[in-house]
């Protein structure tokens, strides 16, 4: 009874919003670069925390030119499907994965 009274009295992220602020900095980590836009298409309460899941476009940059050379500064952009779990204020499980639309996956499905 007081472990169901501590997990209902333990702080949780109360809506979406907060549950990104929390996740943004390991998305950033796992799509290796800075965060253009993100956005949550879905978001639900899974085994007490809340589960984030959407789109995000992540800017990929050219590395360092290599000594004596000079590169032009390209910026590409990439687009990542994210999910994230918060539990606790604590991001538990972060999974970027790059983003196929559906009729891309069928048409590969067919090659």
């Amino acid at each position: 009874m007081l472990a169901q009274f501590l997990a209902i009295s333990a702080p949780q992220p109360a809506s979406s919003d907060e549950a990104l602020a929390l996740c943004k900095p390991a998305l950033a980590r796992k799509a290796g670069s800075e965060i253009a836009t993100i956005e949550v298409d879905q978001s639900q309460n899974v085994r007490g925390g809340l589960t984030i899941e959407g789109r995000l476009t992540a800017y990929a940059r050219m590395g360092p030119a290599p000594a004596g050379s000079a590169r032009a500064h390209h910026v590409g952009r990439i687009d990542f499907s994210y999910s994230c779990e918060v539990i606790r204020d604590r991001v538990r499980k972060v999974r970027v994965n790059p983003f196929e639309p559906s009729w891309f996956r069928r048409r590969r499905a067919l090659l």
